[in-house]
This record gives structure tokens, sequence and C-alpha cells, in this order.
């Protein structure tokens, strides 16, 4: 049984009068310790969909089951409990977090909002997260606006595996980091998923990336799939025109996948 199982997932919004479909009968699945990525250039749909997977929007129409259970059914409690194992990622974790909050507050709070950990075991459990994403404990006292991209970057992952999570939904979390950062947190990705098997699902413009750390690609093109299957297959010889198009912009990165 997959993980997730996305059917016919389709989205659309308002703009200048028209109706534009930013998700358009969209159908995928990951399996447990895969990565999917799903690239494309801007507009394509990628966050969108991801959006969509984490209910942080609801679709006009489609399918979503996690876990084997029908995700859109559950609301309120129960989908607050099962968001304790679909966790994300986001580009800038200064958008997404209090930036004048410390990194151990933003530990705390998924241990404390799923009660995963009491008040006084809680500064251990914060202090295992950060060793584990490559970071020391002293890190803990500081505000996120005063540690470096990179670090920002590590505590946001150390905030998603802080719930055991099953999937971690990625939307690209290195493009705005220097490559040889973006290569360690890529590495740091790649070793979580080996030891916890951990899916990902991973949004990228960059078809260099997603070849470095993706099982699977699915490259979209106005909200539709245009091309999937084996990630590198897939970048080594497209055959979608939108594929075609993206491996001429991809950046070369000599890293590849165990």
């Amino acid at each position: 049984m997959s993980l997730l199982a996305v059917s016919n997932l389709t989205k659309r919004y308002r703009r200048g009068g028209k109706a534009v479909a930013a998700a358009d009968d969209v159908s995928f699945h990951i399996d447990p310790g895969e990565t999917l990525a799903l690239a494309g250039p801007s507009g394509s749909g990628k966050s969108t969909i991801a959006r969509l997977v984490l209910r942080l929007i609801e679709p006009d129409a489609g399918r979503i089951a996690f876990e084997g259970e029908d995700f859109m059914a559950l609301g309120g409690a129960a989908l607050r409990a099962r968001r304790a194992r679909l966790q994300m990622v986001f580009q800038d974790p200064l958008a997404a977090f209090n930036p004048r909050a410390t990194v151990a507050r933003v530990l705390d709070d998924p241990l404390r909002i799923h009660r995963i950990a009491s008040r006084s075991e809680r500064p251990r459990q914060i202090a295992a997260l950060l060793e584990r994403v490559g970071l020391t404990a002293d890190l803990a006292p500081r505000a996120i606006h005063e540690i470096s991209g990179g670090q920002r970057q590590r505590v946001a992952i150390a905030r998603a595996i802080a719930t055991k999570p099953s999937l971690i939904v990625l939307d690209e979390a290195v493009s705005a980091l220097d490559v040889s950062v973006r290569g360690q947190i890529l590495d740091l990705l790649l070793d979580l998923q080996r030891q916890e098997r951990i899916a990902y699902l991973f949004i990228s413009h960059d078809l260099g990336i997603v070849r470095a750390i993706a099982h699977r690609v699915i490259l979209l093109d106005a909200g539709r799939i245009a091309e999937a299957g084996d990630a590198r297959a897939v970048i080594d010889a497209p055959r979608s025109v939108i594929g075609k198009a993206l491996v001429a912009a991809a950046p070369r990165l000599d890293r590849s996948r165990s």
C-alpha cells in the first residue's frame, strides 16, 4: 500500500476573470522511504499541489489517501493529530517561523502541541533534535534571526522530524542556500531517509537537485503532468517540451543519490 495516494487532484483560481488551473487532474503516489519530486517552472502548480496535499488549501476535486486513510474526510482534532505524521519544510524558515523566537521555542512547539514530551523532558529532546541535524545544543537559546540560513534550515528539518513523520513535504527547501550548504542539507536529508525511512515530496524547479535526491520525478506544466518516471531516466533523456527546457536550464550538480 502506498504511503500517500493522490487521485485526480484539481484546483482552479480566478485570475483576470478567467479560471486558471493550478492543479489539473493530477494523480500520483509515494511509497514509504521514497522521494518523489515535483518539478517545473514558476507557476506550474508544484507549490499549490504541496499545499493541497497538506490541506493548507482545499481542492476543487480529487482524493487524497494518507497512511491508508481518507485524508480529505478528516477535520478538527483528527486532522491536527494526523498532521503529526505529515510535515513541511519551507524555502524560507524566517517566513515560516517567528524570527524573534528562539531555536528552543521553535522546537518546543511541536513537542508540546502533539504531547510528545513533558515540560521536564523537552529540553533533552530539543538537544537531541539539534544533534540529529548536525547542530549543537548551545544553539537553543539563540533567536532564529541570529543564526545562518543553513542553520535555520537544519532547525526547520529538526522541527519537521520532531513528530516522527512518515512523510515530509519540502517546498524549494534548499533553493535559497549557497551551493556548499545545499550539498550539506541534501546529505542530511538522505541520511535521515536511510535511517528513519521517511518519505519526501520534494518540490523544486532545479533538475540538478532533483537528480541528486529523488527516486522518481513528475514534471509539471500549467498544472498538468507533462512527464513522469525514474528521476535519472527522465532527466537524462526528457521527452516533453517542458522537460527539455528544464534540463537545458539546470546547472550541473555533480552529486548522485546512493
